[in-house]
């Protein structure tokens, strides 16, 4: 027996729609998520421009060694690879003992404007 076209526009409409609220709550989580993430109150934040394949990190106009263990993570807080990242990006960053730096968060303008400028 075959469904007549206003009860599949309706099935249709009620799944865009619920889609559509899904993916926004969906948004206002991460959302959520980033602004109560915790950044280190000692780190340095600057603008950083893509890195380069040879170990180093142009932050601010400076060039900064990269340590081995070096850690970029997303606005997320997930870890990303480097060479993924393709723009200059906001971020706040620590460096070891030797001045290599071992970990960059990426941030969002709201995380610029509540971290502590150092």
């Amino acid at each position: 027996m075959p469904l007549p076209a206003s009860l599949i526009a309706s099935i249709v409409s009620a799944i865009i729609e619920a889609a559509a609220q899904n993916s926004t709550s969906t948004a206002a989580q991460y959302e959520m998520y980033t602004m109560t993430r915790t950044l280190p109150p000692e780190a340095k934040q600057g603008v950083m421009l893509p890195p380069l394949d040879d170990g180093v990190v142009v932050i601010d106009g400076h060039p900064l060694p990269l340590a081995p263990t070096a850690q970029f993570r997303n606005q997320q807080n997930l870890i990303v690879m480097p060479m993924t990242i393709q723009e200059r990006k906001d971020v706040v960053y620590l460096a070891d003992a030797n001045g290599a730096i071992f970990r960059i968060w990426m941030i969002s303008p709201t995380e610029a404007s509540s971290h502590p400028k150092k």
